[in-house]
């Protein structure tokens, strides 16, 4: 007897669409409401099986906690448009030596905030020390990259080429890449009503992602040679902040030795000897510091006349601000490069989805 079934296994559900399936007396046979019940022994002689729910990886290193936010977001989305299982791994000192096992995976997804126009060296080194096996390679997920910072101009274009190409020695070629805008937090403040259309194209943005990685719509390109040489010149960011941290310092009148900066640090660069906060010089410049000190305690060396100071509250900002459109085609100045950007999405949004509903 060949029968059609459904069953849950380890998570997953899974179609069983060939199963031989044996009689066997020693269970009971009974009619009940002139319907047939029948419990069989069921030898499995061969079968094939497709995985209904997907599994995704997200792996992401964090600063000041934007590109956890956007991470977040992606999880959302993934889960209530796909009813994906979602896994996410925050890159930091506790999990740094931890080996990653993409065969577990349909999707992964890869991480970062933008630094000088770079993949953050740190995230690099993480990737780099990955051993993925033999196994995981066979298995082939669906790679992506994602990336935040908080302008768009052309030469964040190639941020991910040094990322690109660590991936791709071990055997791993991303398909797909997405920038997203996220408030500084070095150079200056944003502005509150800025920040709420930024949250609102972020959204769009994320909604274009899971539609086009999920139905495999490679979107990857080439990076020209001029933003490569740019963001290779601007490298030396990598060394910036091993010699900035000679410069830092914390006001001790202000500091009340709450500890969160030491707790914090992803690099363990921050420490205390005879009741001050001092610093190794491993500083990678992620300002997750400098910018949470409540007490606004910090000096951070050759660039303090940048330090911006103050978490933003993102979630009271998307939920409780009415959204007015801020970028238009009169912007000038820094958020002028908004603009194309801006225009790119919600021209990509309508293509995936309002010819999604003229379908319905």
């Amino acid at each position: 007897m060949l029968l059609l079934m459904q069953v849950s296994y380890n998570g997953y559900y899974v179609a069983l669409p060939w199963l031989r399936c044996e009689f066997d007396p020693r269970y009971l046979l009974h009619n009940a409401n002139t319907s047939l019940k029948v419990v069989y022994a069921i030898t499995l002689k061969t079968f094939f099986f497709r995985r209904v729910l997907l599994r995704v990886l997200l792996v992401y290193f964090t600063g000041t906690y934007n590109t956890r936010y956007i991470t977040n977001i992606l999880k959302l989305r993934f889960t209530k448009k796909t009813q994906a299982v979602v896994d996410t791994v925050e890159v930091n000192n506790q999990n740094y030596n931890d080996v990653l096992h993409l065969s577990n995976y349909d999707i992964v997804g890869f991480g970062y905030p933008i630094y000088a126009f770079n993949t953050p060296q740190y995230f690099l080194k993480y990737i780099k020390k990955q051993k993925f096996s033999k196994e995981n390679i066979s298995q082939m997920p669906y790679y992506f990259i994602y990336k935040n910072s908080g302008e768009v101009y052309n030469v964040n274009n190639a941020s991910s080429y040094s990322l690109v190409n660590v991936l791709n020695k071990k055997k791993i070629y991303p398909n797909n890449e997405y920038h997203f805008v996220m408030p500084y937090n070095i150079h200056f403040r944003f502005a509150d009503e800025i920040i709420r259309e930024m949250l609102v194209m972020n959204n769009k943005l994320a909604d274009i992602l899971v539609e086009e990685v999920t139905n495999k719509i490679k979107n990857i390109q080439k990076y020209h040679l001029i933003n490569i040489l740019t963001s290779n010149i601007l490298k030396i960011q990598y060394i910036g902040g091993s010699v900035n941290s000679y410069f830092y310092h914390v006001n001790d009148n202000l500091c009340d030795k709450c500890m969160a900066c030491v707790k914090a640090c992803p690099v363990n660069n921050i420490y205390v000897k005879k009741g001050k906060i001092r610093f190794h010089h491993k500083c990678i410049m992620c300002m997750r510091c400098s910018f949470n000190c409540h007490k606004d305690a910090f000096n951070i060396g050759i660039l303090n006349k940048w330090r911006v100071n103050g978490k933003y509250d993102l979630k009271k900002i998307e939920k409780e601000m009415p959204y007015k459109r801020c970028i238009t085609k009169d912007t000038k100045g820094f958020f002028k490069c908004y603009i194309p950007y801006y225009e790119n999405i919600e021209k990509r949004y309508l293509e995936l989805f309002e010819r999604e509903k003229k379908h319905d």
